[in-house]
């Protein structure tokens, strides 16, 4: 510095070398910004730091390279470090040491580091989500019993099925208290026998706002549910770890009830028609049935007229050959006997007469024994309906099975209801 007349006159050296004795005077501090156009030259990475104003700034590159979650373009940043001005230049520059993520850039960087470890455990894996139930018996729901969302699932579930039957667990859906709320409901609704899918769900809202649902404690508790979980948070852009974990991921409250419950009309229908079709089957079954047993009823009758007809022939041949053989039983002890001539003629009488007796009970018992006999005794003959096979035991019966019952003038068809052994 120096005078002219009554002037103080400044150098630009005098100017610059006074701001940076002055900037020595400040010690390192922390810097909220974000980070601006990254890039690397000779070890170190340089970078803008930018709100309103900006300032450039440097860092060692083995440092940042360093960093467990490294800043992006854009990224908020807390940058500690000293401000410089280098004076030859008139530039105010920041040497940065230390330097951490803020923001949704720290909360984003916190779900990925979970992300990994839930997917290295498997918990991410789409082999291990479950299907949801067809038609549950009652739905959990975990949400606000203040919020929209609430609204939502219940109009459109009710709307669907009238008759769905709905726990609801109220908790907080965001901040401190949420994560730890959300985890008791799951347990609660898991302990309850008969409810066969659970939801959670909660409206958009900011990164902050949806980070109870990226905390470890709720996704490991979605997965360790006994019953399949649909989650149901934000809207379609906004994607959690408890949607990734949970077994159906759906993009918005009204979706979720769609997905847990079907439209009751459209089941209905179904069912008619199903109804229609077992119908239909029945009465083609029964009668094909029917024809295959008219196809077959000829020839039963031709076995049973032919089975009798061969008894009868075997009573009358086994006769023939019995009358010969009494005779010269009865030419030998009469030739035997001589004195006794009187009562062995006698006694030879008795013999033919009991002989006569037991053929033609023999003779009446082979007849009896003849299926068309039996038949005409009133019984019946019960025959498999499939296989036409003669069922004789309890035991080759069974509730349900079909049977044909073979009687002296037709058949009937009919089906087993209860077998009593």
């Amino acid at each position: 510095m120096k005078r002219v007349g009554s002037r103080r006159v400044w150098s630009v050296r005098d100017v610059t070398g006074a701001l940076a004795r002055r900037l020595e005077d400040i010690p390192s501090l922390w810097v909220e910004a974000e980070v601006h156009n990254l890039r690397g030259q000779r070890g170190q990475v340089y970078f803008t730091l930018r709100d309103e104003h900006q300032v450039d700034a440097s860092m060692n590159a083995v440092v940042f390279d360093r960093l467990p979650a490294p800043p992006r373009d854009g990224s908020l940043v807390h940058a500690y470090g000293r401000v410089e001005f280098w004076a030859e230049r008139t530039q105010l520059r920041m040497r940065v040491e230390r330097i951490e993520l803020a923001g949704e850039g720290l909360l984003v960087a916190q779900m990925e580091a979970l992300r990994a470890v839930l997917d290295r455990e498997g918990l991410l894996a789409e082999g291990r989500k479950r299907r949801l139930p067809l038609l549950p018996r009652r739905v959990g729901l975990v949400t606000s019993a203040t919020g929209a969302a609430r609204d939502d699932v219940l109009r459109n579930l009710w709307e669907r099925f009238p008759d769905g039957d709905v726990v609801l667990v109220d908790v907080p859906v965001q901040g401190d208290a949420a994560a730890p709320a959300i985890v008791r409901a799951l347990r609660r609704l898991a302990e309850i026998p008969d409810v066969d899918v659970v939801i959670v769900t909660r409206g958009g809202g900011a990164l902050e706002d949806l980070m109870a649902f990226n905390s470890e404690e709720v996704c490991r508790a979605v997965a360790a549910c006994r019953a399949p979980v649909v989650s149901a948070v934000g809207h379609e852009r906004d994607v959690t770890l408890c949607d990734l974990v949970a077994d159906l991921r759906v993009s918005t409250p009204t979706a979720a009830a769609r997905a847990v419950v079907p439209d009751a009309r459209e089941l209905a229908g179904r069912l008619e028609a199903l109804e229609l079709g077992l119908i239909r089957g029945l009465v083609r079954a029964r009668g094909q049935a029917e024809a295959r047993l008219e196809q077959r009823s000829p020839g039963l009758a031709a076995a049973l007229r032919a089975v009798g007809t061969r008894a009868e022939s075997r009573v009358a041949t086994a006769g023939d050959r019995l009358a010969p053989a009494l005779a010269r039983h009865a030419e030998r002890a009469a030739a035997g006997v001589h004195g006794h001539e009187d009562r062995m003629r006698r006694a030879v009488a008795v013999h033919a007469r009991e002989a006569g007796v037991r053929l033609s009970a023999a003779a009446a018992m082979l007849d009896a024994l003849g299926p068309q006999r039996t038949l005409a005794r009133g019984y019946a003959i019960v025959r498999d309906a499939a296989t036409t096979r003669p069922l004789v035991d309890a035991a080759a019966l069974t509730a349900g099975g079909d049977v044909t019952i073979q009687m002296r003038d037709g058949s009937a068809q009919a089906r087993i209801t209860e077998v009593q052994g």
